[in-house]
């Protein structure tokens, strides 16, 4: 105790110091400290639940962008599906146009050729009522004069000079 009084410390001061600090220390500890740690329990717990929902909202944000992910994949592939048909429809359309006009032109150049075919027939038939005629006409030419052998040249070339004209003339 001589130490303490040398230091200047009294022990019944000392005392009264560590007691009045002992009964600081519990008034505190029921009345403040108590409240303290169930605001900061109760602090705690709201973070928690609002950690909580922040997680449960991610993970339903999360289940969403999946689904909407599928359904754009899904649209996707539908999209894809009516072009490839669209373009498939169209081809077929194509083919059948090219069809139509190669049986359209087909059915042309047919109708070309029986009139080439027709104009042709009434040529070698005109051509040959042209011969007959002419023949008759030399037939009677012949008949009508007396024939000496100058006379049936003149009448067989100026006959061949018909000819050639009346081809000369159709060409």
């Amino acid at each position: 105790m001589e130490i303490l009084e040398t230091l200047g410390i009294r022990p019944t001061q000392l005392a009264v110091q560590i007691l009045g600090f002992l009964l600081l220390f519990l008034g505190l500890a029921k009345f403040l400290w108590k409240p303290i740690l169930g605001m900061m329990e109760q602090r705690e717990k709201e973070v928690r639940d609002i950690y909580g929902k922040a997680e449960q909202a991610e993970r339903e944000a999360d289940e969403l962008k999946a689904k909407y992910e599928t359904k754009v994949v899904k649209i996707e592939e539908e999209a894809q599906a009516k072009l490839a048909d669209a373009v498939h429809r169209g081809n077929s359309m194509a083919e059948e146009i090219v069809a139509g006009a190669r049986k359209e032109a087909e059915l042309e150049r047919q109708k070309a050729m029986n009139a080439i075919r027709e104009e042709a027939a009434q040529a070698r038939r005109s051509l040959r009522d042209y011969v007959v005629g002419l023949s008759f006409d030399l037939a009677g030419r012949v008949l009508e004069k007396e024939m000496s052998k100058d006379s049936h040249e003149t009448l067989v070339k100026s006959f061949l000079t018909d000819l050639e004209n009346m081809e000369a003339g159709k060409a």
